[in-house]
């Protein structure tokens, strides 16, 4: 497989994939993006700058059908390409962004893709507009599908690494911990990243809660995640 690892390189690529797409629209582009992006070694780096180029190249009513396209290829440099096309997104549509990366997650079993595009859409979203994107990671944490459940947690610890605004710190802290007593592999593999990035990162808030951690409702997994955390704190402390 070739290997792409200079920008210089990728930008006469996306260069010749707009020059396709100017002249035969976008299949034409598709099939360049599939065979000249997608089915190269890329690092995920130049894959988001990819991704922003084809954001600027589209207008706004071929973004999603260009995204749809690019599920349906099922690569996994596809997933970053999506993530970052619907966090461009977010600014002017919010909510759609949040309910197309929930559409693509369910549509795969592959823990890469709600990973993904957890931290792209739902961890920028959460940091870069806290108050707009709790409630609705608060709903998509409960989401009839694992992936999407697993998803949420990946966005979380994403902010939180990231600075999620003080205020709230808390009340993410509180979601995690209703999920606290979770059975299904993969959803405890999301919330238990974010729980220990919370442990690490905001210990104080953490031990506020340490009754709760305890009880005998919480899982095993969950309390393990936090003390992981805790104990990394304290090592990057030099105690």
């Amino acid at each position: 497989m070739e290997t792409i690892t200079r920008k210089s390189d990728l930008k006469l690529i996306l260069e010749n994939c707009s020059h396709l797409y100017q002249v035969n629209g976008l299949n034409s582009l598709m099939d360049e993006v599939f065979h000249q992006v997608l089915s190269l070694k890329i690092k995920f780096p130049l894959l988001e700058y990819a991704a922003s180029y084809f954001y600027e190249l589209l207008p706004q009513e071929q973004q999603l059908p260009f995204c749809d396209a690019i599920e349906s290829l099922n690569t996994m440099g596809g997933n970053v390409i999506l993530g970052i096309m619907l966090q461009k997104r977010l600014n002017e549509h919010f909510e759609e962004s949040f309910q197309k990366a929930a559409q693509y997650i369910s549509n795969s079993e592959e823990w890469y893709v709600s990973d993904i595009i957890g931290e792209r859409v739902f961890g920028y979203g959460l940091l870069t507009n806290p108050g707009k994107a709790l409630p609705l990671i608060k709903n998509y944490a409960f989401h009839e599908n694992n992936m999407v459940q697993r998803s949420t947690g990946a966005g979380m610890h994403y902010a939180i690494k990231k600075g999620l605004k003080k205020e709230f710190t808390k009340p993410v802290f509180e979601l995690l911990l209703s999920k606290a007593s979770i059975k299904d592999y993969q959803a405890k593999r999301g919330i238990g990243w974010a729980a220990k990035t919370m442990s690490k990162f905001h210990p104080d808030l953490v031990n506020q809660y340490l009754d709760q951690i305890a009880a005998k409702t919480t899982g095993q997994w969950f309390r393990t995640k936090v003390n992981i955390g805790l104990a990394r704190h304290k090592y990057a402390q030099g105690n």
